[in-house]
């Protein structure tokens, strides 16, 4: 690879997936993250506020470009196509604006950037890119990943290959919690390796890297290491107790490590999101759109026989099918039946005929979407503002128990603004924590009619991906900033995902372009323009990139249970 000398201030960015603030906080002042805490003396740390719903996706896009969902597009993983009950799955080329990485790059800068999410398929700055884990492989990176392609030989040659996560997360059984915990131990150093070595070879003027066993720890450890969690198992074995926080100061250590080898003029730690704990009470939102007379489901009949059959044999497959293998036969599949498997999956048993609201169903984020006359193809709803006022009343007095179940209910164009881009949905709701940990929602296929709650069981509590993890999403992440024209001790209250972008723009001595959303946090250092890469759409991807998308988003969990097979 040439060696290029650096052309200004150099900028080391890190990001700790899903780390949450108040659990850094505790641990900063147990003396348990010396380099986290370092950076906010030196500079400035503090809570940074997610997207709303708190998701990966458009969270990472968010920081990424200084706009909210509304303005970027990307909402999640799969989205609803516009007009049509189907399901689509983003990805980074669908993007509406372009990142700081492409902004700094078209303006001469030289870019690395690792492992960040909503970044497949990779741009072709100048530098070096591996896409994050939406890339289309089952299991690490792949040379669809990788700008240049080589870079990915390169890396198979000296590492073994980069992973994204090496294990399932879909069904936790008996003894995977410490294989995991291991595992992550394991990546994380592979990671740190990986990094040195590109650092090594020549001064970049951005090196970017997300880590995310922050939230893979977080989402399947927190009932071990939070004592007070009605999870919280009886007995609980001590390495699995003090996993999470062996997982929190390994990557303190690795955030140490780089900022010795990257010498960076600028630091920036963030998270896109916070974590926490989640209860035993599981909620039904169809079931409880089709009790309230919203939804109608397909009456019993051979075609729901047959895909509740269906569904049955993929789980088993899940189960038993190695993930190398799943992601063969994915790939083997015409892209017309692989497209229609998410759908089915989360809209084959509704009636859109009869049906006025429906919910994707996701375990992540509860979301509801208006069968709209004029917008959807069987729609319903005449209108639009007396039917979110009927419903967000409905919601906001279901109770279970005497407590509410729903929040706060939250309509599209006050959330995201009435020149939102297409795939938002109607409503997004904040469901109600019970004594501090969360609701969790599940599929409505899986309950009989009228249940529209439960209580999990004791084997259920550990969840998995798409079943409920016993730890999940906070509004709360974390920044750090440090170096370069960062005042010490600056305030950093009301920070949003939405204002890094802006921040690091400033820092660098760039004005944010106009149609940034973020605020700069801390004094810029100066005003020369940035130049503006010119957009290119990468939405019609090429069908095996496809199917392997898919593939990856399921062994992760992320979308439906059948979405492998």
């Amino acid at each position: 690879m040439e060696r290029h000398a650096s052309r200004g201030a150099r900028l080391l960015l890190i990001g700790l997936d899903g780390a949450d603030h108040r659990l850094v906080a505790e641990l900063m002042a147990r003396g348990r993250l010396p380099a986290l805490a370092g950076l906010a003396r030196s500079g400035c740390g503090g809570a940074l506020r997610s997207t709303l719903p708190a998701s990966t996706m458009p969270a990472w896009s968010s920081i990424l470009t200084g706009v909210g969902p509304g303005a970027h597009g990307l909402y999640d993983f799969i989205q609803r196509a516009p007009g049509r009950y189907r399901l689509g799955f983003t990805h980074g080329g669908m993007r509406a604006v372009p990142t700081l990485p492409a902004l700094l790059s078209a303006s001469g800068a030289r870019v690395a950037q690792l492992l960040v999410p909503s970044t497949w398929p990779p741009e072709p700055f100048d530098g070096v890119v591996v896409s994050g884990f939406d890339s289309p492989v089952a299991i690490a990176a792949s040379p669809e990943a990788c700008h240049p392609r080589g870079l990915y030989r390169e890396i198979q040659a000296r590492f073994g290959g980069l992973a994204y996560a090496g294990f399932s997360e879909l069904a936790p059984g008996p003894g995977w919690h410490r294989g995991a915990l291991a595992a992550m131990g394991r990546e994380i150093g592979r990671k740190e390796q990986v990094c040195r070595w590109l650092l090594g070879r020549e001064r970049w003027d951005l090196f970017s890297v997300v880590l995310g066993e922050s939230d893979t720890a977080g989402h399947h450890l927190w009932m071990f290491h939070d004592r007070a969690s009605p999870r919280h198992p009886a007995g609980c074995d001590p390495e699995l107790a003090g996993g999470l926080v062996r997982i929190y100061e390994r990557l303190d250590r690795t955030v140490d490590r780089l900022l010795a080898w990257a010498k960076p003029d600028l630091a920036c730690v963030v998270s896109d999101h916070g974590m926490g704990g989640a209860g035993r009470l599981a909620v039904f939102l169809n079931r409880f759109l089709e009790d309230r007379g919203w939804l109608a489901f397909r009456r019993p009949g051979p075609g729901r026989l047959a895909g509740r059959l269906a569904e049955g044999l993929r789980e088993v497959a899940l189960g038993t099918i190695p993930a190398g293998l799943q992601q063969e036969l994915v790939r083997g599949l015409p892209r017309r039946a692989v497209d229609g498997l998410e759908t089915r999956a989360r809209y084959g048993d509704i009636d859109f005929r009869r049906t006025r609201a429906f919910s994707d169903e996701l375990s992540y984020a509860a979301t509801i979407h208006l069968n709209l006359r004029g917008r959807d193809p069987h729609g319903t709803v005449e209108d639009a503002e007396q039917a979110c006022a009927a419903l967000e009343a409905e919601l906001l007095a279901w109770q279970v128990e005497g407590r509410a179940v729903v929040h706060r209910v939250h309509r599209a164009d006050r959330l995201y603004g009435h020149s939102r881009r297409p795939g938002a949905p109607d409503l997004v709701l904040e469901l109600a924590d019970r004594d501090g940990y969360s609701t969790t929602p599940l599929p409505s296929a899986e309950v009989p009619p009228g249940t529209c709650w439960r209580w999990l069981r004791g084997e259920e509590l550990s969840g998995g991906r798409a079943r409920g993890m016993n730890g999940t999403h906070r509004p709360d992440g974390v920044l750090f900033l440090a170096g370069a024209g960062v005042p010490r001790g600056a305030p950093l209250a009301g920070a949003r995902v939405e204002d890094v972008t802006p921040t690091l723009l400033g820092l660098l001595g760039h004005s944010p372009p106009a149609w940034m959303e973020g605020r700069g946090l801390v004094p810029a250092t100066g005003d020369a323009d940035v130049r503006e890469p010119p957009m290119v759409s990468g939405a019609a991807l090429p069908r095996a990139d496809w199917r392997r998308l898919r593939a990856r988003l399921a062994r992760l969990g992320y979308i439906g249970p059948g979405a492998a097979l």
